[in-house]
């Protein structure tokens, strides 16, 4: 049975953390996923609504002959994040709230709310690092045989535990209060810090529009018309838990076999062109995506995404890996001509993995209905190498991550 630990701090104006472990049924409303927890206390608790969050991968680490001990990935990053995250929330949810036209009493009233006072982030950080502090001792006591068990055959091992932080708005007599609240759940693998992740398939989320008048197919509207972070990209907002899940079924974008999504947008630059030549490649739905050029440039996507902590190391460790930082958009065309070498995402939890193959949704073969099977799908890029144990040729995106670990302390 899935288990997790939750925490929250009743009094607000204290940092005493109250730390309890919680057992799930293993369905697709499994509470010990954190995006199902905030799902959950969006729509069914008080304080509810959308909140902002970030999640921190915490490394429990087991060497031999020493004792258990936790490392936290970029605490100090994430928390900043988190409060500027919090800001675009408060932000969004006044500006969207008022009417056009206002008496200067409701107007003073939602600026209040809108500036939060630096008092109440103070008190935010302080709650969300003693959350962070209580969840993982609990982690530790509770997984310290685990991971003991697993570590003679290694001289260290690691275990993953992923920490979300969810500060929510509570709106009290003109007052904007945080209220914290934090998640910790582990998939319970024990893995060596070096080994070699296993490469993902992804798709490419290309509306239907999108396609030229001859492959156009007949597709529902949530094909014409897909979610995306465009409003707050730099924002972590619990609602897009929600959000993206149409982008996530099986008879969308998340066939079996794949691993993560990638979002585009249109180049209005572009003039009239059709199909790919008018978009650019952004980010995963929880990740940043990075394109190696057969040039020996790397490319993100300089604007319009999350600056995910992992996309910050990356960016810090590229000249150590003989790559050259090129600040233009990753275009989608690029791809279809050969351009890139490699492509991997990265994320807080999982640092960098490797992508093997991106596919792209032929609509012309398709006549969409809510009970169809599902899209068709050619291979629009392949990586033409794999990183393989002990082999003399290294991968660009496995020296990054290895230089990332490196600093990281492995």
């Amino acid at each position: 049975m899935p288990w997790y630990f939750t925490s929250t701090i009743n009094n607000i104006l204290e940092n005493q953390p109250q730390v309890e472990i919680k057992f799930s049924e293993k369905n697709p409303s499994d509470l010990s996923i954190s995006r199902n927890w905030m799902e959950y206390i969006e729509f069914q608790c008080v304080p509810g609504g959308p909140g902002a969050y970030d999640v921190l991968r915490c490394d429990l680490i087991k060497q031999k002959n020493t004792p258990t001990k936790y490392k936290v990935w970029g605490q100090d990053y994430h928390l900043h994040r988190l409060e500027n995250s919090y800001k675009e929330l408060i932000n969004h949810l006044v500006v969207s709230s008022s009417p056009s036209s206002q008496s200067l009493s409701t107007s003073q009233q939602q600026c209040n709310l809108c500036n939060v006072s630096k008092s109440a982030l103070k008190k935010a950080h302080e709650q969300s690092d003693a959350i962070l502090s209580a969840l993982l001792s609990k982690m530790v006591e509770h997984e310290q045989s685990h991971i003991q068990s697993e570590a003679y055959n290694h001289n260290i091992v690691c275990e993953i535990i992923r920490v979300t932080l969810l500060w929510t708005p509570l709106f009290e007599n003109s007052t904007n209060i945080i209220f914290v609240r934090g998640h910790a759940s582990t998939s319970g693998q024990i893995m060596v810090p070096h080994q070699i992740p296993t490469p993902i398939v992804t798709t490419l989320a290309l509306p239907n529009h999108a396609a030229s008048s001859t492959t156009r197919g007949t597709a529902s509207s949530i094909l014409d018309d897909l979610p995306d972070r465009h409003i707050s990209p730099h924002a972590k907002i619990s609602s897009w838990s929600s959000e993206r899940r149409p982008l996530e079924k099986k008879e969308t974008f998340m066939p079996d076999g794949v691993g993560e999504v990638l979002l585009l947008r249109e180049n209005s630059t572009r003039g009239e062109g059709q199909g790919i030549i008018k978009f650019e490649l952004l980010e995963g739905m929880t990740s940043n995506f990075f394109a190696i050029y057969t040039d020996g440039t790397i490319r993100t996507a300089p604007d319009g995404v999350l600056l995910g902590y992992v996309r910050h190391l990356v960016l810090e460790c590229a000249d150590a890996c003989g790559l050259k930082i090129d600040d233009r958009p990753i275009d989608l065309e690029d791809g279809k001509n050969g351009l890139w070498a490699e492509t991997f995402i990265t994320s807080s939890s999982r640092l960098i993995y490797p992508i093997q193959k991106i596919l792209i949704p032929e609509y012309g073969n398709n006549n969409y209905e809510s009970d169809c099977c599902g899209l068709h799908w050619n291979t629009f890029w392949e990586a033409r190498h794999q990183q393989k144990e002990g082999s003399d040729h290294e991968c660009k995106w496995y020296q990054l991550l290895k230089e990332i670990l490196k600093r990281g302390g492995y």
